[in-house]
């Protein structure tokens, strides 16, 4: 039986070696007198709290003083530190380090794992899946901050939160992998109207060209994004789209490619898909919106279970018998697992709802470093690791943990009662082959 906190070290040496190196590289806010921990050492510290579901910094401190996760964290993080930090510290570090130095640290992770070509399996008509999506993190009774959005509740008390909009590429296999992420936050001073998810969407497409330029990408969004001013950014930056259609966004457009549906009745097609549903699409080309140009698909699927579904969407892609199927199932109907994501985050171990920290950067940089043990956990998840490391061999991740958040539990267990340093033997993560499931 395989070791949990092993299969972390083996799956983070393999994937990203530098790691170590990476957090070192993050520009440290503190006063160089006072510094007794290494920032290796602080990373390390809150991405233990999230990859173990400790979920508050209170329980991550109870964890902390049992025998065994100091050797542990230092092994991990190869530091040389006394004693663990407490999580008081590493909150002080968050809230003064500017979130851009974590965002450069996912760039690396990110750019690490395209230039091993992990996903190429996934790929839409040679474009990434990427989802674009907001989210709210958490809300407050009294404004804590210049930068809260508020609104007005049903009862007419006034309520504060913070939001984040991010650009994340999904898999069909439940993968997610941060791409860039932009707080949705007011500046501070007085305003007309509040920052919102679309004005949000500029800044997002800038950081995530910044960081990813030439990256063939096609952007999956919801009905908000099918407006012309995301389509005429998308086309500048070289992106892809397919939106979501709704006739209530685009009534116009909506009688317009209804009418040209009927006009072309061979632009229609029957396809069956693996689990017996029977899907029929029709498309319409060509349709002006503003300065662009536009095609619209509808969907309507036959369940087995006798129930119909209705779907539609706004592309640049031009759909055609061929295309269209792969267009709605692997482009547009993939942007739902989005909201996985962001609901593993806020209720899954991660716990993102519960406040570990709101004054300064904090509650950002929280978000941020939930993405990378997020990502550690998918790799180990969905990776051919732990078939290499385990004897008698077990072949999925989930014949062993059953779920991620039991993967959770089991690993603070470990962390508790486990040596990597007393571990049998050590094991190069250079020389392990880790594959994935693509199914």
């Amino acid at each position: 039986m395989t070791v949990p906190l092993r299969l972390l070290q083996v799956v983070a040496g393999h994937f990203f070696p530098k790691l170590n190196n990476w957090f070192e590289e993050v520009a440290d806010p503190r006063d160089p007198g006072r510094i007794t921990y290494s920032m290796r050492h602080m990373l390390w510290a809150a991405l233990l709290m999230f990859l173990t579901g400790s979920r508050s910094r209170n329980q991550m401190r109870a964890e902390g003083n049992r025998v065994g996760f100091h050797a542990n964290l230092i092994a991990l993080a190869g530091s040389a530190e006394e004693a663990a930090t407490h999580p008081d510290n590493v909150d002080a570090l968050l809230q003064a380090l500017p979130p851009e130095e974590l965002l450069a640290l996912l760039e690396k992770l990110s750019k690490r794992l395209l230039r091993m070509r992990c996903f190429e399996a996934f790929r839409l008509h040679g474009e990434w899946p990427v989802a674009v999506d907001a989210t709210e993190l958490r809300s407050y009774a009294k404004r804590h901050c210049e930068h809260c959005l508020r609104r007005t509740l049903s009862n007419g008390k006034r309520q504060y939160f913070h939001a984040v909009l991010e650009a994340r590429l999904v898999l069909s296999n439940g993968v997610g992998l941060l791409l860039a992420a932009v707080p949705i936050q007011n500046d501070g001073r007085e305003y007309d109207k509040q920052d919102c998810e679309i004005k949000a969407f500029p800044r997002l497409m800038e950081q995530l060209r910044q960081g990813h330029s030439r990256l063939p990408i096609c952007l999956l969004g919801d009905a908000l994004y099918a407006c012309e001013p995301v389509l005429r950014r998308c086309r500048t930056d070289r992106a892809g789209v397919i939106a979501v259609f709704k006739p209530g966004r685009s009534p116009k457009l909506w009688r317009t490619a209804l009418d040209a549906c009927a006009r072309r009745p061979a632009n229609a097609v029957t396809h069956r898909k693996a689990d017996g549903s029977l899907q029929q699409f029709r498309w319409a080309t060509n349709l002006p919106y503003g300065r662009e140009t536009l095609h619209a698909i509808f969907c309507d699927e036959d369940h087995a279970d006798g129930t119909v579904g209705h779907w539609a969407w706004l592309t640049d892609h031009r759909p055609n018998s061929t295309n269209v199927h792969q267009l709605a199932n692997d482009g547009g109907r993939l942007r739902w697992k989005i909201e996985n994501h962001f609901n593993e985050l806020k209720n899954g171990q991660m716990e993102l709802k519960h406040d570990y920290g709101s004054q300064g950067h904090a509650w950002f940089n929280y978000y941020l470093l939930a993405q990378v043990a997020q990502l550690l956990l998918q790799l180990i998840w969905h990776g051919s690791a732990v078939r290499k490391l385990t004897t008698p061999v077990v072949q999925t991740t989930q014949q062993l943990f059953r779920t991620i958040r039991h993967l959770s539990y089991r690993l603070r267990e470990s962390l508790q009662r486990d040596r990597l340093t007393d571990l049998a033997h050590n094991i190069d993560p250079a020389a392990i082959h880790i594959r994935f499931d693509t199914s």
